[in-house]
């Protein structure tokens, strides 16, 4: 009998200490993972709006320079150069409307968007409402060439309606009259 007693004694199971001792090794192994998983999560959030505000620089500066090599002339009575609100119209003779031999097209900032204005159509809204334009400076660059060039800042952020803005891009481009 007393071989059976001593047998019971080994395989009596765990111990309070035993018990918590492993509790605790599973809580802090669930609060590592969490916080692992809610970091990841917030650096591919961060890179998402870093990607969208770039996005949006990057196709708006292209329309603007595209605008400007189309263009015939830069039409400085209505231009605000070298401001950060800053104004572009240009005189072109592309998308003419009918019976006319030039038009004009303004590109500015209003409400942190950035809008191209075609004479005779509606404003067109360039960048998408998750971004705003926080920065939009022309300048004239030798003017009193044929052919002037035109050099565009454009500062962008994401536009997070929780957190506010972050994730700031400023893009830099100098773009020539090509009078096509």
């Amino acid at each position: 009998m007393n071989k059976k007693l001593a047998v019971m004694k080994n395989n009596k199971g765990f111990t309070l200490i035993e018990l918590v001792i492993y509790a605790l090794l599973l809580v802090v192994i669930g609060v590592v993972s969490v916080s692992f998983f809610v970091q990841v999560v917030n650096v591919s959030e961060a890179s998402r709006r870093s990607r969208e505000a770039l996005d949006n620089a990057k196709r708006s500066l292209d329309v603007i320079t595209q605008e400007v090599r189309h263009a015939s002339a830069v039409y400085t009575p209505t231009s605000v150069f070298d401001t950060s609100s800053g104004q572009l119209s240009l005189e072109t003779t592309r998308d003419l409307p009918a019976d006319e031999n030039a038009t004009y097209v303004d590109l500015y900032v209003d409400d942190s968007r950035l809008f191209i204005k075609r004479e005779g159509q509606v404003d067109q809204i360039v960048t998408s409402e998750k971004v705003k334009v926080t920065e939009l400076t022309f300048s004239l660059l030798d003017s009193s060439s044929v052919k002037p060039a035109v050099k565009i800042e454009l500062t962008v952020e994401y536009a997070d309606p929780i957190l506010g803005p972050k994730n700031s891009i400023t893009l830099t481009s100098t773009a020539t009259l090509r009078s096509y």
